[in-house]
């Protein structure tokens, strides 16, 4: 079976051919590429496997696949969300305070 050509590949190749790129939203718009617009989890083959090839700007973060989990995933998507951390009353953070966290 032959190797499928990356996102990048068939980019090109539709230059090439002179046809308009799809615009977010669009259907054939690349959801790697929007993802990396709108933020979320990157799909796709890991580094051994040759990765995600991605253009960062800069002042963004990335963040290591071993920190994304399903406990702090609430976190991050509000983080990207709302660009600052959720408070308390939404119980998304583990409480600090000493006095919140003791068994009733």
């Amino acid at each position: 079976m032959a190797k499928k050509k990356g996102l990048w590949a068939n980019i090109h190749a539709k230059r090439k051919r002179g046809e308009r790129p799809a615009k977010p939203g669009e259907k054939g718009y690349p959801k790697t590429l929007d993802i990396m617009n709108q933020g979320g989890i990157m799909n796709g083959p890991s580094h051994a496997k040759g990765g995600i090839p991605i253009e960062v700007e800069g002042g963004e973060y990335i963040i290591k696949k071993d920190s994304v989990n399903p406990k702090t995933e609430a976190v991050l998507k509000y983080i990207n969300k709302n660009g600052k951390l959720p408070s308390d009353e939404y119980d998304i953070l583990p409480t600090t305070d000493a006095r919140k966290r003791s068994k009733k």
